[in-house]
């Protein structure tokens, strides 16, 4: 009797240290999140907005997020971060520019990346995380992973053959030159002066740094939504 007695209490204290574990571990998850929107730099409205998306939207596609990472060996909340600044995670989403679909690709990449159908959210998914992919590797500029970072999703916004003549006019050794200078530069370039065209006041050059500004933080709201501890997360600058 006294044996079974010790089982009972010890499998009990077992089960109430699992449980607090787990529930420690929700209380990590919830604070995870709090504190990310939190620190977020977005303002409600685009917190607001991104939840609504992330619930109504994201599921569908979750999937092939996660096919899209296995393939390129990026992570998938990148891949989700970078196709919700682009189009929202709206399948048909276009502009006047000729981008097309989850990830806004072009013609030209969408001939370079195999992407027959735009419009197809799984090829779209796919094709963009090739195309950053390919960048990511081509990718010479930075001294560190966070500016190599940083600068691979400004080449995807704004195109690897701008970023890297500002990167070399900086100093010739483009291994050297971080995200803050190229950053400093870009404030400064007009759309113009790229063969692009400025939103009104709103240069192409501020455009691309706020949209690697943008892409970190919906990474983040993403990996929080995870419960992805910050410590684990990528680090862009």
């Amino acid at each position: 009797m006294g044996n079974i007695f010790r089982f009972f209490l010890c499998a009990q204290a077992v089960f109430v240290l699992y449980s607090c574990d787990v529930l420690k571990g929700k209380i990590n998850c919830e604070d995870i999140l709090e504190k990310t929107y939190s620190n977020s730099s977005l303002n409600n409205f685009e917190k607001n907005k991104f939840k609504d998306l992330l619930d109504e939207r994201y599921p569908q596609f979750d999937e092939m997020f996660e096919e899209a990472s296995i393939e390129t060996n990026i992570e998938k909340n990148l891949l989700a971060a970078i196709s919700f600044q682009e189009s929202q995670w709206d399948p048909k989403a276009k502009s006047n520019m000729g981008v097309r679909g989850m990830m806004m690709v072009t013609l030209e990449t969408a001939a370079l990346v195999g992407v027959e159908k735009r419009l197809n959210p799984e090829q779209n998914i796919k094709g963009g995380a090739k195309y950053f992919a390919m960048l990511q590797e081509k990718n010479k500029i930075g001294p560190t992973d966070p500016d190599k970072l940083s600068i691979t999703l400004a080449s995807y916004n704004l195109g690897p053959t701008n970023i890297f003549n500002i990167a070399n006019s900086i100093d010739k050794e483009i291994e050297n030159v971080s995200w803050v200078e190229i950053s400093e530069q870009l404030k400064t370039i007009k759309g113009s002066e790229l063969n692009l065209t400025d939103k009104d006041n709103y240069t192409r050059g501020q455009q691309a740094i706020d949209y690697v500004e943008r892409v970190k933080n919906y990474y983040q709201l993403l990996s929080a939504h995870s419960c992805i501890a910050p410590r684990d997360q990528l680090i862009f600058f």
